[in-house]
């Protein structure tokens, strides 16, 4: 049927062409292509023969067929989806089904390609072979096995797969679950050992609801005030559209987020994932993200703790200034240097203690307060600067050893 659909689309676009011409590009024989103008003869299309010089198979004139099946602008856009799943198939099966199609495809791939599209992502070695025996399986109606990873742990399920889909920058597969009894969306990437299984008698399959307000209904709105320099982070992550200039010297992120642990803390997820354990950073690349992870952050109707991990980070940028260790406070953190308290971190953000030796040497420091009613600490905006943060606690923990203790009462 391909075959035919091919050799009417030639016609189509070219007055006349040999038998032989076809048989070479179907890679087929000449009787093949003689039995497939018999059967387009019989399907109502007339079809004719010319034999000697300047002959060949042509569309009976005087037939009226709308020549201009597929234009160039579409046959370029046809192809590009077909490269797009040739691109996660690891074959050029798309493309070649193309070009059979059309005789001009083959034109177009090489010097009319301005649009080339990868659907497989970081994945491509680990995709291909989930995307094909997902794809038999729904041909041929037989389950899939395999293990999920998801945040509330690793199961092993189940489910009768109806559809690939190719969503948020990531592929699922939309099937029922045996484990639910529900039709559930599982991401590709989160599958380990999947086989296929027994086959399955189809059920009615409705198609998912994909919209973003159904996917990602807004509950926690997140505002944050970073340095304008470092706004190429977030327009990455979330687009330019909810960025507001706020003077020289700062800028405004508004952002409504759907869970509490989706980008809720969204200057330390920034951090984490540039610091991350393995990843590789510039200098320039640390010192963005360190701002990011000092920028301001008030997340209403949310109460979450600073991160450990963070509190690590902090404590290891400021070890040579002494023996740094951390403290539990009422959720938050305290920080002590050679037993002397000088610091504290809430909602991952390092707040030091204000001294005249302190004001003196960081003129420029910002000051704010680390809760409400609490008085104002100097705000470390860049925990990435070892030397700067070094001096700091070495400064202070001097000039809170100068002075008196108080007597209780």
């Amino acid at each position: 049927m391909e075959r035919m659909i091919g050799i009417l689309s030639i016609l189509l676009q070219k007055e006349r062409v040999t038998a032989p011409e076809l048989a070479r590009r179907f890679e087929v024989s000449r009787r093949t292509i003689q039995r497939d103008v018999e059967a387009l003869c019989r399907a109502g299309i007339p079809l004719v023969t010319t034999q000697g010089a300047g002959g060949g198979i042509s569309i009976m004139e005087g037939y009226r067929m709308d020549r201009t099946l597929i234009t160039a602008p579409e046959m370029r856009a046809i192809l590009a989806g077909l490269r797009s799943l040739d691109s996660v198939s690891g074959t050029r099966r798309y493309a070649q089904l193309m070009e059979k199609l059309s005789p001009k495809a083959a034109e177009l791939v090489p010097g009319g390609a301005h649009m080339l599209i990868d659907l497989s992502s970081w994945y491509k070695s680990s995709l291909a072979p989930k995307i094909e025996c997902i794809q038999e399986a729904i041909e041929q109606c037989s389950v899939i096995q395999f293990t999920y990873f998801s945040p509330k742990g690793e199961t092993q399920r189940t489910i009768e797969p109806y559809y690939l889909i190719f969503q948020w920058s990531s592929w699922y597969v939309w099937g029922w679950c045996r484990t639910r009894q529900a039709f559930r969306l599982f991401k590709l990437v989160r599958m380990t050992e999947l086989a296929a299984g027994e086959l399955f008698v189809p059920r009615p399959a409705p198609l998912p609801d994909l919209s973003a307000e159904r996917v990602f209904v807004p509950r926690y709105p997140v505002t944050a005030v970073f340095r304008p320099e470092y706004q190429w982070r977030l327009v990455e992550e979330y687009g330019a559209e909810e960025l507001y200039p706020a003077g020289r010297r700062k800028a405004v992120f508004r952002r409504c987020f759907s869970g509490r642990n989706q980008r809720a803390r969204l200057a330390f997820d920034l951090w984490r994932r540039g610091r991350g354990a393995g990843t590789a950073r510039t200098e320039g690349e640390a010192s963005a993200v360190g701002a990011l992870v000092t920028a301001k952050i008030r997340t209403e109707g949310l109460n979450v703790a600073s991160h450990a991990e963070f509190v690590e980070y902090v404590a290891e940028q400021m070890q040579q200034a002494g023996s740094i260790r951390s403290k539990k406070m009422f959720g938050e953190y305290g920080l002590y240097c050679d037993g002397v308290f000088f610091a504290v971190i809430c909602d991952d953000q390092l707040f030091v203690k204000i001294t005249p030796q302190g004001e003196a040497a960081f003129p420029d420091l910002p000051k704010a307060p680390p809760y409400s009613g609490a008085r104002d600490y100097f705000l470390v905006e860049d925990v990435d600067d070892r030397d700067q943060l070094t001096r700091l606690v070495r400064i202070t923990c001097e000039a809170l050893m100068l002075q008196p203790k108080k007597r209780r009462k």
